[in-house]
């Protein structure tokens, strides 16, 4: 911005390409010549009596003459908020028709008592509004504001930089919750006053707290044991829960709230211990999602908890081998069949899932897969290899155990893929044994698990085909799939 201007045309020119509340803030010191002033008001152009009547270095003679010759309300108003306006102009704007006047003239710094009072009792609660924030209202007229009706009124109150403790005190104490919220929000308050809200049981008055900057350490510890939960939750987005706060959630915090502790990357070892102890089924399996859950605390969860828990634990990010130990002894169907999706998994644990406990979901999986089991039984694959699902006659002809003549047949299968498999078993080349026991398909044990299987696989088909990717992990019921191929 150029140096001081000197004519009006140059101050008009500026105003135009800067805007009067610029031009004020950069003509303080030094300020604009009385001279210059009174010739822009001379020339009569409504911009540059508009930047005169706001410019707060204005003579006072110059306001007052600005004031006698226009009865625009929009010029009035910015003279009644002048500072230099002098006191009987002042007067009369006070008075005025217009409440944007008398709105502008409760702002000023200079009102006498009597005019306080005069716009105390205006009937226009903008008036009201305005007078508030003055900061040159005394204790008395704040004690009016503070019975006023309207609530935005008592707000306004709140905001005045000069407002009074014990009208702070009162105001936290005001019927209506917005009230209260500002005045924890922002209104003076010594430490005290701002513990006392805090201990309160008011959730206005914590809320307004929790937008105050940089709140004291004591005030916050209060608020983390608020009987309300939207208050702890709104203190946990700023401020993680210290571990008095974290040991009244799992006493008395809500399910969202035990929730979110549990999936806290930081949740201590004893913490942990005791979320896992808890009968919140969502908490209890954020925890077995959280990657720093301990060993121990993962295989109690399996042990105690359920399907969504323990399949939980096998999607930790976290997980190690040692884990898939525990997670097979647990039993749950859908834990069962995402286990064959483990690329760590130790095919001891398949042997003991498929041939040991019979478990038809890992089975269904294994050929939707198409992960070949070498280690299959030969009874099963010697069941499974008449099988009219072609994914489940592929993953019999990948078993070492398979007899020979059926092993031989199957590199016969009219579906490639079957035929496939049964050329890559290790055995498919071997001489065929002079004498060959082949197990029985028919006995009881492995008729029944043959129906299992059947009833697995209507479960999440549609009864064409094998699903070709993994069903139990996202979801037990049916499922359309294509055929296997």
């Amino acid at each position: 911005m150029p140096a001081t201007p000197q004519t009006p045309a140059q101050l008009l020119a500026l105003l135009r390409d800067h805007g009067p509340e610029r031009l004020c803030t950069r003509y303080r010191r030094p300020p604009l010549p009385s001279a210059l002033l009174r010739a822009v008001c001379e020339g009569g152009d409504p911009e540059g009596l508009r930047f005169v009547a706001c410019y707060p270095l204005s003579p006072s003679d110059l306001l007052e003459q600005l004031a006698a010759r226009s009865d625009d309300p929009a010029l009035a108003a910015l003279l009644a908020a002048n500072p230099r306006t002098p006191p009987p102009v002042l007067s009369t704007f006070i008075g005025h028709l217009v409440p944007e006047v008398r709105a502008a003239a409760a702002l000023h710094p200079g009102l006498h008592p009597r005019e306080i009072l005069n716009l105390l009792r205006d009937s226009d609660s903008s008036v009201v509004r305005r007078l508030a924030a003055n900061p040159g209202l005394k204790s008395q007229h704040q004690a009016c504001i503070v019975r006023h009706e309207e609530p935005s009124v008592r707000i306004a109150l709140v905001g005045n930089s000069a407002l009074d403790p014990q009208v702070a005190r009162v105001l936290g104490d005001d019927e209506s919750p917005l009230v209260r919220f500002h005045t924890a929000a922002s209104a003076r308050a010594d430490k005290n006053q701002l513990l006392m809200w805090a201990d309160s049981d008011d959730p206005a008055l914590q809320h307004g707290l929790l937008q105050r900057k940089a709140p004291a350490a004591e005030l916050l510890e209060s608020l983390a044991l608020s009987a309300h939960a939207s208050v702890r939750a709104a203190l946990a987005d700023k401020h993680p829960p210290d571990p008095a706060a974290r040991l009244y959630i799992l006493d008395r915090g809500t399910e969202e709230e035990r929730t979110a502790l549990a999936a806290d990357t930081s949740l201590p070892r004893p913490v942990q211990r005791l979320l896992c102890q808890s009968d919140d089924t969502r908490a209890r399996a954020a925890l077995a999602a959280n990657p720093a859950t301990d060993a121990d605390i993962a295989e109690y969860l399996c042990q105690s908890g359920t399907e969504t828990e323990v399949l939980a634990l096998l999607a930790n990010p976290s997980r190690t081998p040692e884990w898939h130990g525990f997670i097979v002894r647990c039993g749950h169907p859908r834990v069962n069949a995402a286990l064959v999706y483990e690329d760590a998994l130790d095919p001891r644990h398949l042997h003991e899932l498929v041939n040991h406990r019979l478990c038809p979901e890992t089975t269904v999986q294994l050929a939707a897969a198409r992960r070949p089991f070498p280690g299959l039984r030969a009874d099963l694959a010697t069941a499974l290899a008449d099988h009219p699902w072609p994914a489940l006659r592929a993953l019999a002809a990948g078993s070492a155990q398979l007899p020979h003549t059926i092993l031989r047949k199957l590199t016969d299968d009219p579906v490639p893929a079957v035929a496939a498999a049964a050329a890559e078993n290790p055995n498919a080349d071997a001489p065929a044994p002079a004498v060959e026991s082949i197990p029985s398909a028919r006995g009881r044990e492995v008729t029944e698990w043959l129906s299992r299987v059947d009833r697995c696989l209507r479960s999440v088909s549609d009864g064409a085909a094998p699903p070709d990717v993994s069903t139990f992990q996202s979801q037990p019921q049916s499922t359309s799939v294509s055929k296997a191929s």
